[in-house]
């Protein structure tokens, strides 16, 4: 069924493994054992180490020395987990096997991809685990960690255009990722030393006879616009230029529709995240114990958040900065809504503090003390502590707008803004960027773009040291 693959039970797992990794064939019973905790003996850390673990994966890595090589390996075991989900995965294929042959069919097609060298699936009377390997690719990044990095205009000049290549190329084979985003394309350089992009995770995949249309294009598009924070606006058409081959015309309405769907998923992620962030999910958790109860994200542990709340003992002060944490009091407000409104503008993608967690001190104390915790970057000040305000008023202005013009789409910032609601940082360069740090001073609205601009700059442009004198 599959070239170049051939098909091995080990235990009780059936595996489909490729001919030229059958030297992993001794390894394949340990791995399943050591990565589903069932195995009666003592754990071999040495051989699989666990990377990450939720409610519908286990995520491990794994080393083996071949061909006087060491070589490492990504293992996944998908999970059910619900009464639901296991007796819904009966009737289909196990996810083992549909990112499997949702990758093998898109390389097939000519999409640059990894191919997983060998999935596995073991059947029970009623439930079926299943297995994925894929090869790890060395010296790799994802196309966020890339951009992000400080690599030369030269050489980001040639990845974008790959890029838009290969989002074409994709496209044309009638490839559909639901999370077409920077996270799920590697970039490295190969054996000749020739960079190369290929396309990751097939996991929410879909694969259409037919070429996508430009309605599908243009959703998928929009979906990887929303990153375009990494981006300038010549990035941007560069990247359109390659995917369109050149034909501007098409380019340049290519780009105003792609922003007008931009924004409308955006809207639709924040009111997305407005209910998630106080559910326990992916993304999110909650936490109580006999001092705090309160929302957080996951990335964040409360491990680390909470030892920044008991420096604060009984401080006065409103506002506090910790190791790169800005801290809120949040004494007589309802510390959820303020962290369901946080949620909602970090979904939008604008340029806001991360919103880490919010606590409320021992429960069912009056007046109800919380604590809203959020990560500023690296190098920043608040604009009201800015030393050289004054004298680097106008390019603090720019950065001002350009947060304006970024926010607009969106609503507008309260009237009541002030120097202590946004936070500045400066570049190598001594280019200044400014961030929005206290959520209340932003409203989402329907208003129009242009409308929600004329607010925003007049209310930029009355900040001190702006005003008219």
């Amino acid at each position: 069924m599959f070239k170049g693959y051939i098909s091995n039970t080990i235990g009780r797992i059936q595996w489909t493994i490729h001919a030229q990794s059958s030297f992993l064939i001794p390894y394949l019973e340990q791995i399943s054992d050591r990565i589903s905790r069932k195995s009666k003996e003592p754990a071999d850390d040495t051989l699989l180490t666990i990377m990450r673990k939720d409610r519908y994966k286990i995520l491990g890595e794994f080393k083996v020395f071949h061909a006087n090589e060491e070589r490492t390996y990504l293992v996944k075991r998908y999970k059910y987990s619900g009464l639901i989900q296991k007796v819904k995965q009966l009737f289909k294929n196990t996810r083992g096997f549909r990112e499997f042959n949702t990758t093998y069919v898109a390389a097939m097609k000519g999409v640059p991809v990894e191919v997983p060298v060998a999935y596995g699936e073991r059947k029970h009377l009623f439930a079926r685990e299943s297995y994925l390997i894929i090869k790890k690719i060395k010296q790799a990044c994802t196309l966020r960690e890339y951009f992000k990095g400080g690599f030369s205009h030269g050489e980001r000049k040639d990845v974008l255009k790959k890029f838009g290549k290969l989002a074409k190329t994709i496209h044309d084979s009638g490839v559909k990722q639901d999370d077409f985003s920077l996270d799920n394309f590697l970039v490295y350089n190969d054996e000749n030393s020739e960079r190369r992009l290929i396309l990751i995770d097939f996991e929410r995949v879909l694969i259409q006879a037919k070429i996508l249309s430009e309605k599908q294009r243009i959703w998928y598009l929009a979906k990887l616009n929303r990153a375009k924070r990494y981006f300038t606006n010549t990035d941007r058409l560069r990247f359109l230029v390659s995917y369109t081959d050149g034909n501007f015309d098409y380019c340049k309405r290519l780009a105003r529709q792609i922003e007008a769907v931009t924004v409308q998923i955006q809207k639709k992620d924040a009111r997305k995240f407005y209910k998630q962030c106080i559910h326990e999910n992916r993304k999110f958790s909650i936490f109580e114990n006999e001092n705090y109860y309160g929302y957080y994200r996951r990335v964040y542990s409360p491990e680390t958040l909470l030892p920044l709340l008991n420096t604060l003992g009984e401080s006065t002060q409103k506002v506090r900065y910790i190791n790169n944490f800005r801290i809120v009091c949040l004494t007589g407000r309802n510390f959820k809504h303020v962290w369901m409104h946080a949620n909602a503008l970090f979904a939008l993608r604008i340029d806001i503090l991360v919103p880490a967690g919010v606590f409320k001190r021992n429960p069912g104390r009056q007046p109800t003390e919380g604590f809203l915790v959020s990560q500023m970057p690296d190098n920043c000040i608040p604009l009201n502590q800015y030393a050289d305000l004054r004298s680097d008023r106008n390019c603090i202005l720019y950065a001002l707008l350009r947060l304006a013009e970024q926010v607009s789409p969106f609503g507008t910032f309260s009237k009541n803004l002030s120097t202590q609601d946004i936070i500045v940082q400066k570049d190598a360069n001594q280019q200044a960027k400014c961030y929005l740090a206290n959520y209340a001073s932003f409203h989402r609205n329907q208003y129009s773009l242009q409308r929600n601009r004329s607010i925003n700059i007049s209310i930029i442009k009355q900040l001190p040291p702006f005003a008219s004198e």
